[in-house]
């Protein structure tokens, strides 16, 4: 499972524009919250959480992001 939300322009920090939460099912069976400047380059910082709820607590906190606004990679 991959998830993806863009940052608003009021809420961006050190040019932070989208964040990615991504399942780690098959290793720590957690979730990670990446940074990114642009989807289309590697992560600027990452964040492990146990479970999806708290990833997107996590970037409602941080950047505003609300539950329904995360979109998937289909």
């Amino acid at each position: 499972m991959k998830l993806f939300a863009k940052i608003s322009e009021e809420m961006i920090d050190n040019e932070i524009r989208y964040l990615v939460i991504e399942s780690d099912e098959n290793d720590t069976e957690g979730f990670f919250l990446f940074l990114h400047h642009s989807l289309e380059l590697p992560c600027e910082a990452d964040l492990w959480f146990a479970n999806i709820e708290e990833a997107k607590r996590q970037a409602k906190y941080n950047f505003a992001i609300e539950f329904d606004d995360w979109k998937s990679f289909d």
